[in-house]
């Protein structure tokens, strides 16, 4: 009987240990770059790692990806960030806060807030979550390309006065075009500020892995594994 008892437990643990977590997640320059390499990749390995948890990283286009959360084929989505929420859902502890700047051409002004923006050529990239106040800022004219290097071109090109993207983005891509010299922005003037987390199904495994995901992620930044992975992003 003893026995028996044991297996069922086995068993039991088995089955708990054995489920694995669908997290779907969408190319940013760095961050992801697929599934198994990227700064935010590394730490969502790390996170689920110390808890102990099993997962399976998804990366697809932004919309899809979104759109697979909402209508529950994923369990997990990340960068998540309030704006891109398709339904109610559980989220982690912040992991990071995006920050989206203005980028010119060194030869024009630097543009240091929304209000600069109206009356400019705007480039966005095509599935980035921009924070409304940006994405609606008044008096702007918009325009799209589908990834920050061809945003980069467009702004060297003066197809467009200002390209708008989160920081290290946009470092990445101005370095990729060999532009360093001929663009800036004020690093001190952010246009927008988003909070970014894990978000998970709005249920009681939702909010389960929510809370192991948060618990893990405040063990990572005590013991310093948060700041060594994150710094691979400067």
């Amino acid at each position: 009987m003893r026995v028996f008892s044991f297996l069922i437990l086995l068993l039991g643990m088995s089955m708990t240990h054995g489920e694995t977590i669908r997290i779907g997640t969408f190319p940013i320059p760095l961050m992801v770059e697929s599934s198994t390499k990227g700064v935010f990749v590394e730490l969502t390995q790390a996170i689920a790692k110390e808890a102990g948890l099993s997962i399976e990283i998804i990366v697809a286009p932004p919309k899809r990806t979104i759109k697979d959360f909402g209508n529950g084929k994923i369990q997990g989505l990340f960068p998540a960030l309030d704006v891109t929420m398709p339904v109610a859902f559980e989220r982690s502890n912040s992991i990071y806060v995006k920050r989206d700047f203005a980028f010119t051409q060194s030869s024009k002004p630097k543009v240091t807030s929304i209000a600069g923006l109206a009356g400019k050529k705007v480039a966005l990239t095509a599935g980035y979550p921009y924070a409304k106040e940006v994405s609606s800022a008044s008096g702007a004219l918009f325009s799209t390309a589908t990834d920050d290097p061809k945003n980069i071109k467009k702004l060297l090109s003066g197809r467009v006065d200002v390209f708008v993207v989160e920081e290290k983005s946009g470092l990445k891509a101005i370095q990729g075009e060999g532009a360093s010299s001929k663009i800036h922005y004020d690093s001190a003037s952010p246009l927008s500020k988003q909070d970014v987390y894990y978000a998970f199904q709005k249920t009681a495994k939702g909010r389960e892995w929510a809370d192991k995901f948060s618990a893990a992620l405040e063990t990572l930044k005590q013991n310093g594994t948060f700041a060594t992975i994150m710094s691979k992003a400067n």
